[in-house]
């Protein structure tokens, strides 16, 4: 607007600025993990390796990134956020090069490790950032936030399967792992815009901050139940499980190519795009905790139908596109009621926390998945994973739901639900 102040001008030119590299460098980070599933089976090929070893990788993968995304609580105060972010996706996109290189299996474990390292930031502090920059809108910005990284998901599949067509698997690995580097290293052109947390101003007392606010949240029964909800899930956080084991089931069990798989999990992908539009909506309109017990129970239903396509039909693509709609809608869920109860003086320890407790058993079900798809099959594998949505159901029993209420209530509402 050509009436706006300067100040004003600058505070929307660091918001747009702050928003399009964060949302850019999701779609990336979910780009790249998400190929890996049309990717697999021709790894799997030339390397020699199978299922159980494929949720190896995830599992190692998750379990690093879920190690460091607890600790950032800590890190952000004494580092900027822009240099952590950017840091994490030049990490990441030197491991999706190294990955193109890989002679054998431990190479490929090690590269998805230091890929773990690079990606660990995105969602605590990537989110904690936009929570910042956009407090009267927080619901909406991070759920666009998720989206942008279904976007990535969504397009992973298609375009991998479009260069397989081209190329080598290995070649794959190397187009993608520059775009990572280049907005890694657009993180560190914009860090000067980019304020930093308010415990950043204050280093003086900084691990007392920082402990204190730990030490709030793990007091608060609400931030402890969103986080085991996200947790008790075994799919839907993004990676993991669909990404691991769905496009390896369509090739090997189905017995579809590698391309006509790729738009088979695509489907899924469309589902993920439009669920946290649709449930986000429904929850700002509803009692939240009703809607994630709702999007939970047809979680299950979807995964236990899902277990038992026994062949491609209307069926499984109707399929597809339901479970992709609701199981991919609780970390947005999720993460509009955790915006709900934490103030700012907490935000960055919440965060952290929620994702390191939401994440945390990725590993155990991407392994649990691996060995008993190896042993007994796809069907019971899927079958056992519906179930996981019911415990999340059961821990939603224990909380108390905050109103929608303004920033000033955050703080008075947290220490009442202590």
């Amino acid at each position: 607007m050509t009436g706006a102040s300067p100040t004003t001008q600058e505070s929307s030119f660091e918001r747009k600025a702050v928003f399009s590299i964060i949302c850019g460098s999701h779609l990336i980070n979910h780009f790249q993990s998400s190929m890996l599933g049309v990717l697999y089976p021709l790894m799997m090929k030339d390397l020699g390796f199978g299922y159980v070893e494929i949720g190896f990788i995830t599992a190692a993968h998750n379990t690093v990134g879920n190690l460091l995304q607890a600790t950032y609580g800590f890190i952000v105060p004494r580092i900027k956020r822009a240099v952590i972010l950017g840091v994490g996706n030049i990490a990441l996109g030197l491991s999706v090069l190294a990955t193109g290189l890989a002679t054998n299996y431990p190479f490929v474990l090690f590269t998805r490790l230091l890929g773990g390292v690079g990606s660990s930031p995105q969602h605590p502090v990537g989110s904690t950032m936009l929570a910042t920059y956009y407090g009267e809108a927080r619901g909406r910005v991070l759920a666009l936030h998720t989206i942008v990284g279904n976007i990535g998901t969504l397009l992973a599949p298609i375009l991998a399967g479009v260069l397989l067509v081209y190329m080598g698997w290995r070649a794959v690995f190397w187009i993608v792992g520059v775009p990572s580097i280049l907005i890694g290293i657009a993180y560190f052109l914009f860090s000067d815009i980019v304020r930093p947390s308010a415990a950043h101003i204050r280093k003086s007392k900084l691990s007392y901050e920082g402990w204190e606010a730990y030490k709030k949240c793990l007091q608060n029964r609400n931030i402890l139940v969103v986080s085991l909800v996200l947790m008790a899930g075994a799919a839907g956080r993004g990676q993991g499980i669909n990404v691991t084991y769905l496009v390896p089931h369509f090739v090997n069990d189905l017995h579809v190519d590698i391309t006509y798989s790729a738009f088979l999990f695509t489907l899924l992908q469309l589902g993920g795009l439009v669920g946290p539009i649709i449930w986000g909506w429904v929850s700002d309109r509803f009692n939240r905790a009703r809607t994630i017990q709702a999007s939970l129970l047809l979680s299950a239903l979807s995964t236990l139908w899902l277990g038992w396509q026994s062949s491609v039909s209307p069926w499984l693509l109707a399929n597809l596109l339901l479970y992709g709609t609701v199981v991919t809608s609780r970390q947005t869920l999720t993460q509009a009621l955790l915006s709900d109860i934490a103030d700012e003086k907490t935000l960055d320890a919440a965060f952290s926390l929620y994702y390191f407790i939401g994440f945390i058993s990725a590993p155990f079900w991407t392994l649990v998945t691996g060995w008993i798809m190896e042993s007994y099959g796809f069907g019971p594998a899927f079958t056992v994973i519906s179930a996981s949505y019911l415990l999340g159901m059961a821990f939603l029993l224990f909380l108390r739901e905050p109103l929608k209420h303004t920033e000033a209530d955050k703080s008075v509402d947290l220490e009442e639900s202590q």
